[in-house]
């Protein structure tokens, strides 16, 4: 993939022209060009490992206090590479706070200039790392449950506990107008995603039905809402049990 074709993938939410005038306003141009340059690059970090799967990337969005990559990519993905490319986005940005480390150490960079970019490097990390949706914290939560738990439960219970976080957090930080605004924005995406679980639910199963996985390990469930990621199924379905892919021809096919 050409550096063009990369550069086409980013997407600078409105909010962020809002921003820079605020910035030029008030002359924190070095703040706002540090915060930037971490949330590329922990994009980037992302983005470089769904390449290695072969992912396809619809976009790489970028929104004042984060980034987010919309994938254009079938729900039934292993869970193993969800968790590489997951972990790939804070494990590149640790990568740049220690190569800024090493070029103040080295002094190329100034240790006015290393301590701003290690404060918010730690604030993102640490936010973006919190188990709520969509941060990066929310989902490895969810990619650990669905290790355990069936998909459609693994979400909802995702769900459910980054309400508990954002409640935390608007308790804790009621004074603070910014993180009010960061929490009701990640909130409506919960909200969303909480709408949407029956119509996600139903695509992760069109999917298995439109092609043919070979998983390698087998579950006999007893509620059809029960399927777990990286399984095949015995189905309990109309008082007998039934293959995964006969339940699927009954639920999709022509009856």
């Amino acid at each position: 993939m050409t550096i063009k074709n990369i550069y086409n993938k980013f997407k600078i939410h409105p909010l962020n022209y809002l921003l820079m005038i605020i910035v030029a306003l008030a002359g924190l141009y070095k703040e706002f060009l540090i915060i930037f340059f971490i949330i590329i690059i922990h994009e980037l970090g992302h983005f470089s490992a769904a390449l290695i799967y072969n992912w396809k990337v619809k976009s790489i969005n970028i929104y004042p206090f984060g980034g987010c990559i919309n994938f254009s990519e079938s729900p039934n993905k292993p869970l193993y590479q969800e968790l590489v490319i997951m972990l790939a986005g804070p494990f590149v940005q640790m990568l740049l706070f220690f190569l800024i480390y090493f070029f103040m150490r080295m002094g190329i960079v100034s240790s006015k200039l290393y301590f701003l970019f290690k404060n918010y490097h730690y604030s993102i990390l640490f936010f973006n790392l919190l188990p709520a949706l969509p941060l990066d914290g929310g989902r490895l939560l969810n990619i650990l449950m669905c290790y355990l738990r069936p998909y459609k439960k693994s979400l909802k219970y995702s769900i459910y506990f980054s309400y508990f976080i954002f409640l935390i957090l608007i308790v804790v930080n009621h004074h603070n107008f910014n993180m009010l605004l960061l929490v009701i924005f990640l909130t409506s995406k919960v909200i969303i995603e909480n709408r949407n679980i029956d119509y996600s639910y139903n695509m992760f199963l069109l999917d298995r039905y439109l092609n043919n996985y070979d998983f390698k390990k087998t579950k006999t469930i007893k509620d059809k809402d029960n399927i777990y990621k990286d399984h095949k199924h015995i189905i309990h379905y109309q008082d007998r049990y039934v293959t995964e892919k006969e339940y699927l021809k009954k639920r999709f096919g022509n009856n």
